[in-house]
């Protein structure tokens, strides 16, 4: 049966292994040092330029507006302060649904920004920024002090994690996998077993945003690269999302893989979170 489905006669060239793909916390902290300068001048000007004409109407306003824009100026920088903390250190003081929004929303676009400017590669703020919702996603699956029923979990897989010559198709339905090895649709189906969760081999962003509308699951452990991460982080808000990098021996979109053991650590914290040290 899989002698005749898989080419057997090309020897395999894949690799288990993954390029390394690490954050460099120091640019990312000089990318944050940026953004907090940027802001703190934009306030300023904000705060200066109208006061000359506010004045003018009522000796109160300069002061009521400077407090405004001062009070958003404190709170980005606060949040900067926050996310440098939590990268450096891996420690998360504030784990809110609303400061992991304000992360996505607000501060991954200016460091994309910032970091476009300062001629960082994207793919270092990606990296920094998928590390980071992680932190937060665990936390705050902690500070809630329950898992999610494995029923309403689902895992999502880029259909390039398959075999490249197979000539079984997975992306419609996943059992349809015979489990010969060359890949490791196998194990993750294995995995999809042994947890009860839902598993899906995907051809892409819509057809990803397409499942999680159809199943409305509660929580999401996806594989892919960084852009298709945080792009579909970015998408699937407020849904928490354990995102995942894959591995890529043979590059980008062909044969590439993931640890398995990062999954199982993944199901493991959204269904049976260890209790916060922060909480007591």
């Amino acid at each position: 049966m899989k002698a005749r489905l898989l080419n057997n006669k090309e020897e395999w060239k894949g690799s288990p292994e993954s390029i390394p793909y690490r954050p460099n916390r120091k640019i990312i902290i000089g990318v944050l040092t940026l953004i907090g300068l940027g802001l703190s001048a934009i306030g300023f000007v904000m705060w200066y330029v109208p006061t000359i004409g506010l004045k003018n109407l009522h000796p109160s306003l300069p002061y009521i507006f400077g407090a405004i824009v001062g009070g958003t100026l404190v709170a980005a920088l606060t949040g900067l302060v926050l996310m440098g903390v939590a990268l450096i250190k891996g420690k998360i003081v504030v784990s809110s649904p609303a400061f992991r929004g304000v992360l996505i929303k607000v501060f991954l676009p200016l460091m994309v920004l910032v970091g476009g400017i300062a001629g960082i590669p994207r793919i270092k703020i990606e990296q920094a920024f998928i590390e980071l919702n992680n932190r937060l996603v665990r936390e705050m699956i902690r500070r809630r002090g329950k898992g999610f029923n494995p029923d309403r979990l689902v895992l999502l897989m880029p259909h390039c994690i398959q075999y490249d010559n197979c000539r079984i198709k997975v992306t419609r339905d996943v059992r349809n996998c015979v489990d010969c090895g060359r890949c490791e649709i196998g194990d993750l189906i294995e995995i999809s077993d042994k947890y009860g969760v839902k598993l899906f081999v995907l051809t892409g962003g819509t057809v990803a945003r397409r499942k999680l509308v159809e199943y409305r699951p509660d929580a999401v452990v996806a594989v892919a690269c960084e852009r298709d991460l945080t792009s579909g982080v970015q998408d699937a808000y407020p849904l928490p999302v354990i995102a995942i990098i894959n591995k890529r021996p043979n590059g980008y979109c062909i044969e590439t893989g993931v640890d398995i053991e990062d999954v199982k650590r993944a199901i493991e914290d959204l269904l049976n979170p260890m209790p916060s040290p922060q909480t007591g």
